[in-house]
């Protein structure tokens, strides 16, 4: 069973056109929060100022220097999360991007469509929302650096680990004591009744 999810009409209008000039878009809530999308210059949408990752080579062939990859979700609804590629990043920038990888960081990828002068987004919508799980950075000539967005969705899969412990509840309801004499009670005797009691004369 395919899951279908509906565009919004603006975006559905201008995919029927006869010529979509369409565009992905990134946003990772790190301490240096990136906005980035898949093209050249800068667009704004959502409230935000997104920065080019394309660029021209020396010939005028469009180079990508960034990859965007595994969006998906399963059939039973299970998430595959996302994970974005940027590379041509100068060595120098090393340390500073080392200092953003903050696990838990909101993630999100956009889809949209641009007008003729691919300046204007005409439509755009949120694709998936994720947490940050990896951060990747690679040398070469230049830095890569690995993103990796893991769904909330993935959390439904995730047996959900409880721990009855003075400890555990100490951390989630402070000063209740409901499990303080939890370790004794393996080692304490417990006198049971008798299914039937004797007479008492």
């Amino acid at each position: 069973m395919v899951r279908v999810r509906p565009l919004d009409p603006a975006l559905a209008a201008e995919i029927a056109k006869d010529v979509v000039k369409p565009f992905f878009a990134v946003s990772i809530a790190l301490p240096d929060p990136v906005f980035i999308w898949t093209g050249t210059g800068g667009i704004k949408f959502a409230d935000e100022d997104w920065i080019g990752i394309g660029g021209v080579d020396s010939a005028g062939n469009s180079v990508a220097i960034g990859a965007l990859e595994t969006i998906g979700e399963g059939t039973d609804g299970s998430a595959t999360g996302v994970r974005v590629t940027l590379v041509g990043i100068p060595s120098e920038h090393r340390e500073h991007l080392e200092q953003q990888a903050v696990r838990g960081s909101e993630f999100r990828v956009y889809i949209g469509a641009l007008n003729e002068t691919r300046q204007i987004v005409q439509a755009y919508k949120l694709l998936t929302k994720a947490k940050l799980d990896s951060y990747q950075i690679v040398d070469g000539m230049d830095l890569s650096v690995i993103v990796t967005g893991e769904s909330r969705m993935l959390d439904q899969r995730r047996p959900s680990i409880k721990r009855y412990t003075d400890a555990a509840q100490q951390k989630k309801y402070p000063g209740d004591r409901f499990f303080e004499y939890m370790p004794q009670l393996p080692s304490i005797p417990i006198l049971w009744a008798k299914a039937k009691q004797d007479a008492v004369l």
